[in-house]
């Protein structure tokens, strides 16, 4: 578990500054377990349409340890997933986003 912690704080990390002020209202979860066929889920208002909840971007370890064959391909499905979700919560339909 450590090891995906550390992944997922490192992409959070890794997400330019000058969008951090747009994410304070994220919580970022890690989940064990999957819902079938998902890396990441975002849930809530997109920073374009702030409602004042929190918003959450839900990573599943089990998808990610299932899909990666050594910790580097972790590393880089964990920071994917993460920017695919803040994608979202810009507004990015699945059509715009790159992953």
């Amino acid at each position: 578990m450590k090891q995906f912690e550390a992944a997922a704080q490192a992409a959070v990390d890794s997400i330019p500054d000058e969008f951090r002020p747009y994410l304070e209202n994220t919580v970022f979860i890690i989940e064990e377990s999957s819902r079938e066929g998902l890396m990441g889920l975002y849930e809530g208002a997109t920073a374009l349409s702030y409602l004042g909840m929190p918003e959450r971007i839900t990573l599943y370890k089990r998808a990610h340890e299932q899909a990666s064959g050594s910790i580097d391909e972790l590393v880089e499905e964990v920071r994917r997933t993460i920017l695919h979700e803040v994608g979202h919560h810009f507004g990015m339909d699945e059509d715009d986003l790159p992953y």
